[in-house]
């Protein structure tokens, strides 16, 4: 007769699995099964869910710069929290996961942020961007979940830095790097350094990935995509003859309220420039003088384009 799993086993178990669910390397229906097969699983996996929610929570606390704590002393605090949410069994098993679980970092919208990984890479979040990351025996991770990032990987990196966005997934080098999420693809570009895809294709300095699915078009960047890469980490848009529906896009990802275009015939009206991208006044005024634009904001503080 097979000896039944300890209650501490039971919690390293469903550590694991929370784990593999927070990286991505399970189904959905895979852990469905595993959770039906005893009642036991569910209330283990319960368990540990929710230390590790607690965790989060006291890590958001930690985060903000108002209230700095020493390292150690945090690290007892979620030791802490483990302990309360169900015994040492589950703080056990909330080490596993914090183990092999990712980090995360966001921006609000109209907000940027920089931050250095412990294996020297530094991001930059662009507006409304969201990330996680994981640095596991060498080799680093980070996913980016929404928005945009720049990235500049240190020549003294040792192991594998693999940057993924949905199906997109690529090994960058020592380099520089801007990658966005958008609707309907991912784009990435090499600045500087060097990179591959996951199916071995080589990119350079000035190359770009699009990412559609399963298919990846690789090719030259054009300059005015490049110098938009970069521009955004100063707080600028770069236009250069787009329509005025994609400028307003643009200058809404930072925007909130955001500028509406109420007559559908101003979107096809073409500009360019270089503008603030929390602050619109420099384009309103830039409508007006040259196409004659009105702006006329709400009391939410929305701004509504008409045509003069």
């Amino acid at each position: 007769m097979a000896t039944p799993p300890t209650p501490e086993k039971m919690m390293e178990e469903a550590a694991g699995w929370l784990a593999a669910l927070d990286a991505g390397s399970v189904t959905p229906q895979a852990f469905e099964q595993w959770r039906a097969a005893d009642p036991r699983h569910a209330i283990a996996f319960a368990q540990v869910a929710h230390a590790f929610e607690q965790v989060e929570r006291l890590r958001a606390v930690e985060d903000r710069p108002a209230e700095p704590a020493p390292t150690a002393i945090n690290r007892r605090g979620m030791l802490r929290a483990g302990v309360l949410a169900g015994g040492a069994s589950v703080a056990g098993a909330l080490l596993a996961v914090r183990a092999t679980a990712r980090e995360h970092a966001k921006t609000a919208i109209g907000e940027r942020r920089a931050l250095v990984l412990d294996d020297g890479t530094r991001i930059e979040l662009n507006t409304g961007t969201r990330i996680s990351w994981r640095i596991d025996k060498g080799d680093s991770r980070i996913w980016l979940e929404r928005g945009e990032i720049g990235l500049t990987v240190p020549a003294s990196l040792r192991g594998k830095l693999t940057l993924e966005a949905g199906s997109a997934r690529f090994t960058l080098g020592t380099g520089s790097f801007n990658a966005r999420q958008q609707p309907e693809s991912f784009d990435f570009l090499v600045l500087n350094g060097m990179a591959n895809s996951v199916r071995g294709d080589g990119l350079t300095a000035g190359a770009m990935a699009r990412v559609i699915g399963q298919n990846v078009a690789i090719g030259p960047a054009d300059p005015v995509t490049l110098d938009r890469a970069r521009s955004w980490k100063d707080g600028q848009l770069v236009f250069e003859g787009e329509s005025l529906d994609f400028v307003v896009a643009e200058f809404n990802r930072y925007l909130d309220p955001r500028i509406v275009i109420a007559d559908p015939a101003l979107s096809r009206i073409r500009l360019g420039g270089r503008f603030t991208t929390t602050n619109p006044n420099d384009l309103l005024t830039a409508l007006h003088a040259s196409f004659g634009i009105r702006s006329q904001r709400s009391e939410n503080g929305a701004i509504t384009l008409t045509a003069g």
